[in-house]
C-alpha cells in the first residue's frame, strides 16, 4: 500500500502541475505547483530530459505544493539531488509534508520570507496514524538525515501528528543552509534567485543509477533535539521527569515538551536495574493529560493508554 503525506489545507488529491521557463540566459526553471501524485517524478524527469536533448541546463526548480505521495517525493528528491539542481520556494509559495524532502535535496535551497515551509509525520491513505505510516515516518526522517538536514527538525517532524503542522522559522531555515531572500522591509528585487544558484554549467542527466541508501538519526540524536525544543520553552532548562517501578525493577527518564498547540509530548526511555535500556518511546497526550499515544522507537508498534484516579496507565489499544 502506497503511503502518502495530506495537509489539512489540501482535501482532494490532483496530480501536480509541472511547466518548464526558459530565462534570459538559456537556463531552464521547472515549476511544480499541487499535490504530488503517482508519476510526477517521471514527468519532472522528462521534462529535464527535454531541455537536456535542447542543450538547454535545468538550474534551478521552483515549488508550490503542500505535500502528497511520499514515495513521488522521495523520487523527485533523488532526481533533484543527483542532477544537483536549486531548490526554490518563493514569494507566498508553500512547501510541506513530502515536498519538503524535494526541497532539502536542492544542491542549494533559496526561499523568500513569506514562503511557508513545513514537516509533519505520515499517515495512511486514508488520512489515519498507524504502524505502517509510523514506518514511514521513520524512512522520511532517515532520508532528510541524508539530505543534512538537522536533528532539531527531524525530530519535530518525526512527533508532529499528520493532521498537525511545524512550520518552519528563518532561523530553522537558515541552519540547514536554506538562503533567504527578500526581507520584508526591502524594495524592489528581482524575483528571480542571485545568480550564483546555478552550480552546473553541463546539461545534466538526472537518472540516478541507483537509490541512495540512508542513515537513520539515532536515538541519541532524536532525544538532543528533544532536549533542545524543551529548553527553549522552558527558559533554557529542559523539562524532565524521573521515576522508578520497584516492582517491575525498572525506572524511566522523560524529556517533555508542548507542540504549538499545546499539546504535551514525551520523549522517553525506560532501563533496568543494570542501567540497560529495554524500551525507547515518544507519547503524546489528549488536552487533559489523561489518554496517551506512545509510538516505540525500535519497534515501531503504537498503543493508547489511559490514566486511571490513582494515576496508573493501563493499555486500551494497540494501533
Amino acid at each position: 500500500m502506497a503511503i502518502w503525506l495530506f495537509t489539512a489545507l489540501c482535501p482532494a488529491v490532483s496530480a501536480a502541475s509541472l511547466k518548464s521557463a526558459q530565462l534570459k540566459d538559456g537556463r531552464v526553471v521547472i515549476l511544480i505547483s499541487g499535490e504530488l501524485t503517482d508519476g510526477d517524478a517521471e514527468a519532472f524527469k522528462s521534462a529535464v530530459k527535454a531541455a537536456n536533448d535542447a542543450g538547454k541546463v535545468v538550474s534551478s526548480i521552483r515549488l508550490n505544493s503542500p505535500g502528497g505521495s511520499l514515495l513521488e517525493g522521495a523520487e523527485l528528491a533523488d532526481a533533484v539531488r543527483f542532477g544537483k539542481i536549486v531548490t526554490n520556494v518563493g514569494n507566498g509559495a508553500t512547501c510541506a509534508s513530502a515536498c519538503f524532502l524535494v526541497f532539502a535535496a536542492g544542491h542549494a535551497k533559496y526561499a523568500n520570507y513569506t514562503a511557508r515551509i513545513g514537516v509533519h509525520g505520515a499517515s495512511d491513505q486514508s488520512g489515519e496514524e498507524t504502524v505502517r505510516s509510523g514506518a514511514a515516518t521513520v524512512s522520511m526522517a532517515r532520508m532528510a538525515k541524508e539530505l543534512g538536514v538537522p536533528a532539531a527538525i527531524i525530530g519535530r517532524m518525526v512527533v508532529t501528528p499528520p493532521s498537525d503542522m511545524v512550520w518552519l522559522s528563518p532561523s530553522d531555515l537558515q541552519s540547514m543552509g536554506v538562503s533567504l531572500v527578500r526581507k520584508p522591509s526591502q524594495v524592489a528585487q528581482t524575483d528571480q534567485p542571485p545568480a550564483q544558484q546555478t552550480e552546473t554549467t553541463d546539461p545534466v542527466d538526472i537518472t540516478p543509477s541507483a537509490k541512495a541508501t540512508a542513515t537513520p538519526p539515532t536515538w541519541n540524536e532524536f532525544v538532543n533535539a528533544a532536549i533542545d525544543l524543551s529548553a527553549k520553552q522552558n527558559n533554557g532548562k529542559p523539562r524532565t521527569l524521573r521515576g522508578c517501578q520497584p516492582e517491575l525493577k525498572l525506572c524511566f527518564n522523560v524529556v517533555t515538551y508542548l507542540d504549538k498547540n499545546g499539546v504535551e509530548t514525551g520523549v522517553k526511555v525506560i532501563k533496568d536495574m543494570n542501567d540497560k535500556i529495554v524500551m525507547k518511546e515518544v507519547c503524546t497526550f489528549n488536552a487533559t493529560k489523561d489518554i496517551r499515544r506512545c509510538l516505540n522507537w525500535d519497534t515501531l508498534a503504537v498503543r493508547r493508554d489511559m490514566q486511571d484516579t490513582s494515576g496508573n496507565w493501563t493499555k486500551i489499544a494497540d494501533d
